[in-house]
């Protein structure tokens, strides 16, 4: 009798050990997006559970009718195209709107945000724009507008999120070449697992208090 009380302690010890090591574990995402002509893409990598698991993302987007189009691209070599396995997913577009009408559907949505991102680590945050104007005097200009930008985005941050280390910002002017734009975002945010469980179900929550919340969040995530 004895024996199985000791396992039934030993297995109950063991689960919370397990429970806590889970909940104090890191999830962390790297994320690449890059801004230039003709590709607009987010590159998205998520470790959990000491990269025990990992997901890798590539989303290909463009902005269209009012919003955001996400469609991904067919991938080469990897048999008949024409198949359901090898073939991509439709395209989809959700509108600004919408993302609109779901924050308006949640109760305390900015407090949420605030707490949320009070619990998240970044580092390593590398923001590098290349810019041309067509006179090099506008040039010049636009890039010091962009520098002042761009700190007072990133000192923003630091005063919400806990910034590890001092972000890269680059803008860098292109005098003799035609007029462009292109900007290129790399970071890395830590969050602990039981952080982000708990901003999950309180998000749940909140959704929750508001009439027709659920539907406007599922209009806005699963609209195609």
């Amino acid at each position: 009798m004895r024996i199985w009380i000791f396992l039934t302690v030993g297995l109950v010890v063991l689960l919370i050990v397990l429970l806590i090591v889970v909940l104090s574990s890191k999830v962390t995402i790297k994320l690449d997006v890059v801004l230039r002509k003709n590709e607009y893409k987010v590159l998205a990598e998520m470790k959990m559970l000491f990269g025990w698991i990992t997901r890798r993302y590539e989303i290909p987007f463009h902005l269209a009718n009012g919003g955001i189009e996400f469609k991904p691209e067919n991938r080469e070599g990897q048999g008949n195209p024409d198949s359901d396995e090898t073939k991509a997913p439709y395209s989809r577009t959700v509108r600004f709107r919408d993302y609109g009408r779901a924050v308006f559907a949640t109760k305390g949505f900015k407090k949420w945000v605030k707490q949320t991102m009070a619990a998240v680590h970044l580092m390593d945050v590398r923001w590098s724009t290349r810019i041309a104007l067509e006179h090099a005097a506008d040039t010049a200009v636009a890039t010091g507008l962009l520098h002042a930008v761009k700190h007072t985005i990133m000192g923003w941050m630091s005063y919400r999120l806990i910034m590890e280390e001092l972000p890269e910002i680059k803008v860098v002017p292109v005098f003799n070449g035609p007029p462009q734009i292109s900007t290129e975002l790399c970071c890395i945010a830590k969050i602990s697992c039981g952080k982000a469980m708990y901003a999950g179900l309180v998000l749940i929550v909140r959704v929750l208090k508001v009439k027709g919340g659920v539907r406007s969040w599922q209009n806005t995530l699963f609209k195609a």
